[in-house]
């Protein structure tokens, strides 16, 4: 009863999803990442669906995020590769503390940091700099990722955290993204162990 091409079923007169089901993770006891869990999603999806126009692999060019400024693409493939070689060169056990406008980056980030059980803990750029100091003061990061233009708000980092601050705009950082290009990712290694019951981020 239900259309192939748009989902909608006419007994029941409700649309429903064309993707594959998405199956819940396993038991809590289980050690897993949200890294991982989601970018198996995508690899299960990859094997599960055939020459559709929603068909989503790792290799092939399909478009995971678009900037809708520039028109800059990042693929599905390039999220893959890009967080693989940035949580190779991450040190894990952190908490870092992020102030960054929305860009192609951040999802790389997240998701390289989540990988590695480090908490995040994203601020809103446009806090001035006396909120972000609390900020800080409330997380405590050992890292911060910030930007050229939000950098100047970091005026009040305890040098007693040994904090580092990196920006996501540098071509340091973005060195960093392209590395490593080795399929055997530390998001799979299971030395990395990363709890489901982790705490994943502080949200302000």
């Amino acid at each position: 009863m239900m259309d192939p091409n748009s989902g909608f079923c006419s007994k029941t007169r409700t649309y429903h999803s064309l993707r594959p089901i998405v199956h819940d993770p396993p038991p809590p006891s289980q050690p897993l990442s949200i890294t991982e869990y989601v970018f198996s999603l995508l690899h299960r999806h990859r094997s599960s669906s055939s020459s559709t126009a929603t068909s989503t692999t790792v290799s092939d060019p399909a478009t995971f995020m678009i900037n809708n400024a520039s028109g800059q693409r990042l693929t599905y493939s390039d999220l893959l590769h890009q967080t693989n070689s940035l949580a190779i060169s991450l040190s894990k056990g952190d908490i870092a503390f992020i102030l960054s406008h929305n860009s192609l980056r951040i999802p790389i980030l997240y998701f390289s940091l989540l990988s590695l059980g480090v908490i995040i803990s994203p601020a809103i750029p446009v806090d001035t700099s006396s909120d972000i100091t609390h900020l800080l003061n409330l997380s405590r990061p050992g890292i911060v990722f910030a930007t050229s233009e939000t950098s100047h708000k970091l005026i009040n980092i305890n040098p007693t955290w040994n904090c580092r601050t990196v920006l996501t705009d540098s071509p340091e950082f973005l060195s960093l993204l392209t590395r490593y290009d080795d399929d055997n990712s530390v998001i799979n290694h299971r030395d990395n162990v990363v709890n489901q019951s982790d705490i994943a981020a502080i949200i302000y």
